[in-house]
């Protein structure tokens, strides 16, 4: 009888050792840049896992269905071992996984690399397919007996008592996930029968990284390292959490922290991903083909560019794998590990000999910084390095991250420009002084932000209604794809431009993703966070000697409640703003507010005689993470749950029918897939991403005026108006509907 690994494993008449094989082979190219993260028994365990991960193929109901003939006629009593597996409910196919560890010696394992990681190996080999169908002690043991033993003398079949169930504490859980995360890393690059890039893309080109080119952009140009930039760089062998002014050199220095590591780094939004992608191409003179994009648009970036459909089809695999050296992603793509499902073990695997950047972390809703946080305690755990570059890191979350015991280090003072970049003026009213706006609008650049879609097309149609010599513009999140990126290029070709005045009206979208500069900004009051992000987008590296406010702030109370869920966040943000009403807002105030707004033990004073607020929702979330039962989520349950919002991509009906034979197209392609190419497909989903709109909380109630573009796919047809005039790049968007006001918030 032949070895196990002797029998096919593929459709293409590969064998489980040949496959095995270039597993392993996968596995030392890896070891040549990686291999020092992973002491001597880990690297033993994922190299178990990868010799055996196949061996259950060897079964006769595997090459049965692989149409292997020659075993089942070399095989005594054939049809009587084939009618076992039927009577035991797997007549056409059983996890090939389930079988594997038949083969292994539990013993031996334990003796080799002890009794952790040999349980960890078996439920790796055993779960590194996500399948659905389960098996049971009894199903197992008279397979093994009836199939493997007298075919290959072996008698380990009550292995299944070894296989987690319920409930793992972190260390065993994070165990196991590195090694199958491992094997699921080396099992899908050998797996995949294309033209490839190597496992791991290595960093190094002409013998330099990333912030080795950084450094030497920046003494070609004769500047010196700003301090924040020396002190990352000095510190790359530590988590670091580092506050920062805007436009003090962040970006350089995360990169010098990153060294020769691997690193992601993460930011709130899209469009600011998709900037820092194109600034770290482009300004340091390093090699653009090392760094890549991950966000659920990220294939119509790579369309925009130079690659040809081969190349983006190899990016594109790539990138899904985490190949890169560099990677600039948002925080859904990485930290949805939380949940432990099936499948997401190759994130923290790989997060184990990364280094993560975290921008921003206070942009974030409270429940979603929750799961930041024990994302941090389990990439620690398993050896990963973290870095929280942000403009104003509030005294809660620290406060949550040393309750965590999650190591880190911190400059003693933040790293603040030697600025004054704003003067405010806060009052409360009803509504804007549009007067006063357009008095600005007429020779200066002004930003108008609102807190709700709603106001803000209500106070551009007053501005275009009432100031016909004006020029206005309006952005917000509730325009079609294509139309809100030519308005997002727009609006930053206005600001670029020193000849620019008018008016732009906008959303908090501005607050964290476009790197705008404007004279004047007026905006609705919003929490502390928030507020400083929109000032950021005036005056962002100049600094303010005028006497009159740059900054005027209205409390009108719009999205209090609702866009601001914690009234007691927005509320002390009002009272201790007052202090500084009506002069000049210096760096290390804004600090001080924000830290006053976030206290921590206040916070959660107010959680405690409320039974309610931020406190207790980031308290009660990171409990839930403790709690979670590995393998409890799906996937796709899981994605959901990280960002906790339900949104669905919408076509206004009258852009539908405009386009009616081409939708027809498209969607002809998307249903038939196998009839199409790679390339083919993506025009297809890119042409419907173009006319759709991201449409949150969405109830039965809309769902009801909706229908259903077609099966598989959620965008819908949404019976509202659209106004978007490509001309003028002038027009309100979804116009909204006051009978469905909380659609627009």
């Amino acid at each position: 009888m032949k070895k196990p690994d002797e029998f096919i494993a593929k459709s293409n008449g590969e064998t489980i050792r040949q496959h095995t094989d270039n597993l392993i082979k996968a596995f030392d190219d890896f070891k040549c840049l990686y291999g020092y993260m992973f002491d001597e028994k880990f690297q033993k365990a994922i190299l178990y896992a990868c010799e055996y991960h196949d061996y259950g193929k060897a079964s006769l109901l595997f090459q049965k269905n692989i149409n292997n003939k020659n075993c089942l006629d070399e095989t005594p009593d054939s049809e009587k071992i084939l009618k076992i597996y039927k009577d035991n409910g797997f007549e056409k196919n059983i996890p090939h996984g389930y079988l594997s560890p038949a083969f292994m010696s539990f013993s031996d394992l334990k003796k080799d690399i002890g009794e952790l990681l040999a349980m960890c190996v078996y439920n790796a080999v055993y779960y590194h397919h996500n399948r659905d169908t389960g098996i049971n002690a009894v199903e197992l043991k008279n397979i093994i007996e009836s199939d493997f033993k007298p075919r290959f003398n072996i008698s380990n079949s009550s292995y299944q008592r070894k296989i987690f169930g319920g409930y793992l504490p972190d260390e065993c859980w994070i165990t196991y996930a590195i090694i199958v995360g491992m094997l699921n890393k080396f099992d899908y690059y050998a797996s995949d029968t294309h033209e490839k890039l190597p496992v791991e893309i290595d960093g190094n080109y002409n013998g330099k990284y990333l912030g080795d080119f950084v450094l030497q952009s920046l003494n070609n140009k004769k500047y010196k390292l700003r301090p924040i930039q020396e002190y990352m760089k000095n510190n790359q062998d530590k988590n670091l959490i580092v506050t920062a002014s805007t436009g003090i050199g962040k970006t350089e220095a995360a990169l010098l922290w990153a060294g020769k590591q691997k690193l992601f780094y993460t930011l709130p939004l899209k469009i600011s991903i998709n900037a820092m992608y194109q600034r770290m191409k482009c300004d340091y003179g390093y090699k653009e083909d090392n760094i890549t994009l991950l966000h659920s648009d990220f294939i119509s970036q790579l369309s925009e560019s130079e690659y040809d459909d081969k190349q983006i089809v190899l990016k594109y695999d790539a990138t899904k794998r985490l190949s890169y050296p560099y990677t600039v992603c948002t925080v859904d793509q990485l930290f949805s590990f939380v949940y432990k499902y099936r499948g997401c073990e190759i994130l923290l695997a790989t997060l184990k000999y990364s280094k993560i950047v975290i921008d921003e972390i206070q942009s974030y809703e409270p429940t979603l910084i929750a799961k930041l946080i024990y994302g941090l305690k389990l990439i620690t755990m398993v050896g990963g390095q973290f870095a929280i570059i942000t403009a104003t890191m509030p005294d809660v979350l620290l406060s949550f991250i040393k309750q965590e015991k999650i190591p880190f280090t911190a400059p003693e003072k933040p790293f603040l420009l030697d600025k004054i970049r704003h003067k405010i003026h806060y009052e409360q009213a009803e509504d804007f002084d549009y007067d006063k706006i357009a008095d600005y609008g007429r020779n200066k650049k002004v930003l108008v932000i609102c807190n709700t879609v709603k106001k803000a097309c209500e106070v551009w149609e007053n501005l275009k209604t009432e100031y016909e010599d004006l020029n206005v513009s309006l952005l917000h999140s509730k325009f079609m794809r294509k139309d809100r990126r030519t308005l997002e290029n727009a609006i930053m070709e206005f600001a670029d431009n020193k000849d620019s005045v008018g008016i732009w009206v906008t959303t908090q979208l501005v607050e964290a993703s476009l790197d705008i500069d404007f004279d004047i900004l007026f905006t609705e009051m919003c929490t502390a966070d928030s507020l400083l992000q929109r000032m950021g987008r005036c005056y962002r590296k100049r600094d303010y000697s005028g006497e009159q406010p740059n900054v005027i702030i209205v409390d009108d109370k719009n999205g209090y409640g609702t866009v601001y869920k914690y009234k007691e966040i927005y509320d002390r943000s009002v009272e201790f703003l007052q202090e500084y009403n009506n002069r000049c807002f210096s760096e290390k105030e804004k600090i001080d507010y924000v830290n006053k707004v976030y206290n921590a033990k206040e916070l959660e004073q107010y959680s405690r005689d409320n039974k309610k607020g931020y406190y207790l929702d980031v308290r009660n979330t990171l409990n839930m993470c403790k709690d979670l039962i590995a393998f409890d989520f799906t996937k796709d349950e899981a994605k959901k749950k990280f960002r906790n919002i339900t949104s669905y991509k919408i076509i206004p009906k009258c852009i539908y029918n405009k386009h009616i034979d081409e939708f027809d197209e498209a969607k002809e392609i998307l249903t038939k897939p196998k009839k199409h190419s790679f390339s083919e497909r993506q025009k297809a989903k890119e042409f419907i991403e173009d006319y759709s709109i991201n449409l949150g909380n969405f109830d039965v109630r809309t769902k009801e005026r909706c229908n259903s573009l077609f099966d598989g796919l959620d965008y819908y047809t949404f019976d509202y108006k659209y106004d978007f005039d490509e001309d003028t790049k002038s027009g309100i968007g979804l116009e909204y509907d006051k009978d469905e006001e909380e659609y627009f918030i």
